[in-house]
C-alpha cells in the first residue's frame, strides 16, 4: 500500500472537512445575525401636536376720571370729564345751605362722596352722601350747631368717618355703612383757647395702626387721635404764629400740614409727630395732595397764584407753577399726568401736565368754584 498516498487522501479529507465545518459556522453566525422576528415598524401619527398658545392678555384699560367742582351759587355742583376736559353735567343741591370746606381728601366709599354743608344763619352744620353718578342726595345728617367750619377727610378701615368741627373744638363720628352719628368727642386739646379742631385725616402709619390727626390753627400744634377710643395720643406744639391750618397724610403715612401763619409746610412723623422738616412755601398754603406714586407733593395756596411741587424724598421744591387766583383745591388725575387747580375767582379750572409743570389748558365753568373733588371711573 502506499502511504504517501494514503496519508495525502486523509488530510484532503480532512480540508474538506474543516471546509464544511467553516460553512457550517459561517452560515449560523448568519443566520443569528440576521434572524429573529423583523422589526415592526413604528407608528406614525395621523396627525402632528402644537403647541397650546398662550391665552392673549386681557388690555388693561387705562385710568380715567370725573371732577366736581362746587359752588354756592346755582349749579350747585359741576362734573368734568377729565379726558376731554368738558363739562358734562350739573345739578343743584335740594335745600341747599352753604359748602363748607370740600376738597380731594373728602372720603368717597366707591359710589358717594361724603360733603360738608352749613345753614349760614342758624350755624347747624351738615354731612351729606352725595352719588356721584347721579348726583343725587342719599344719606343727609345733621353733626349740630358749629359757627364757623366743618372738615371731612378719610375714614377709617372699618367705614367710621371723623367730622371736624372748627370752633366747638370737636369730632364727630358717622358710620358711613349704616348712614348713622356715633358719638361726639368733646374738648379735643387745641393747645390754646384761640385754638380749633381744623383738617380732618385718618391714616395708618409705619407701625401699622390707624390714627386720626387734625391742626389746631391758632393753637399752633398738631394732635393724634384714637380712633377706636377717641384718646389722644400724641399733641406737638409747632413754632408761635404758624397757624397750622390744613393738612393730608402722604401715601407713606406721613403728616403733611400746610402752616399759613409762617408760610411753610411741615412734615411730620406718623408715629409720634415730631417734625421731619419745614419746607418754605409760597404765600398762604392752604391744601396739599400727591402724584399717585407719592414722589410728589402738590401744595395749593390762598394767598398766592401757585402750586409748588415737591420732591418728597428729598423734601426739596421742584417747582412753582402760576395757575390762577387762589387755587385753594387741586387734584391729580389717577394716571398721574395731570394736576387741576380752581381758579376760584375765574370760573375755571386749570389743568398742569406733569411731564413739563405747564398749563395745557382750561376748563370754563359757569360760576366760580369753592371746592373740588376727583374720581376715578
Amino acid at each position: 500500500m502506499d502511504y504517501n498516498f494514503d496519508a495525502k487522501w486523509r488530510n484532503v479529507v480532512k480540508l474538506v472537512r474543516l471546509i464544511a465545518l467553516g460553512l457550517v459556522l459561517g452560515v449560523t453566525v448568519l443566520a443569528v445575525a440576521c434572524g429573529g422576528a423583523e422589526p415592526t415598524a413604528t407608528a406614525v401619527p395621523t396627525s402632528v401636536p402644537t403647541a397650546t398658545p398662550m391665552p392673549t392678555p386681557t388690555p388693561v384699560p387705562p385710568p380715567t376720571a370725573r371732577i366736581l367742582t362746587f359752588s354756592n351759587d346755582s349749579p350747585h355742583v359741576t362734573v368734568i370729564d377729565a379726558e376731554t376736559n368738558l363739562v358734562i353735567n350739573t345739578a343743584d343741591i335740594p335745600e341747599f345751605l352753604k359748602w363748607t370746606w370740600n376738597d380731594d381728601n373728602n372720603y368717597f366709599d366707591g359710589q358717594n362722596v361724603w360733603l360738608g354743608l352749613k345753614y349760614p344763619e342758624a350755624d347747624d352744620a351738615v354731612v351729606i352722601a352725595l352719588n356721584v353718578d347721579t348726583l343725587e342726595v342719599t344719606n343727609r345728617l345733621p353733626v349740630g350747631k358749629e359757627p364757623k367750619n366743618i372738615y371731612i377727610g378719610k375714614a377709617t378701615k372699618s367705614g367710621v368717618l371723623p367730622v371736624g368741627k372748627q370752633a366747638t373744638q370737636s369730632i364727630v363720628t358717622i358710620d358711613t355703612k349704616n348712614a348713622t352719628i356715633l358719638e361726639t368727642l368733646e374738648n379735643m386739646p387745641v393747645n390754646t383757647e384761640e385754638g380749633v379742631v381744623c383738617d380732618m385725616d385718618v391714616a395708618i402709619g409705619p407701625d401699622g395702626v390707624e390714627r386720626m390727626y387734625y391742626p389746631t390753627l391758632l393753637g399752633d400744634s398738631v394732635v393724634s387721635v384714637n380712633p377706636d377710643t377717641g384718646e389722644v395720643i400724641a399733641e406737638t406744639l409747632t413754632p408761635e404764629g404758624a397757624k397750622p391750618v390744613m393738612h393730608t397724610n402722604a401715601p407713606d403715612g406721613r403728616m403733611w400740614v400746610q402752616e399759613s401763619g409762617s408760610n411753610t409746610n411741615a412734615i411730620f412723623d406718623a408715629v409720634t409727630l415730631e417734625l421731619i422738616k419745614r419746607i418754605p412755601a409760597a404765600k398762604g398754603p392752604v391744601v396739599g395732595t400727591f402724584s399717585p406714586d407719592g414722589k410728589y407733593a402738590y401744595i395749593g395756596h390762598y394767598g398766592d397764584s401757585v402750586v409748588q411741587v415737591i420732591d418728597t424724598e428729598t423734601l426739596e421744591e421742584v417747582t412753582q407753577i402760576t395757575v390762577g387766583s387762589t387755587p385753594t383745591k387741586i387734584a391729580v388725575h389717577p394716571n398721574g399726568d395731570y394736576i387741576y387747580a380752581i381758579a376760584s375767582k375765574e370760573a375755571r379750572v386749570t389743568v398742569i401736565e406733569t411731564g413739563s409743570w405747564k398749563i395745557t389748558g382750561t376748563i370754563a365753568l359757569a360760576n366760580n368754584p369753592g371746592g373740588m373733588f376727583l374720581w376715578a371711573n
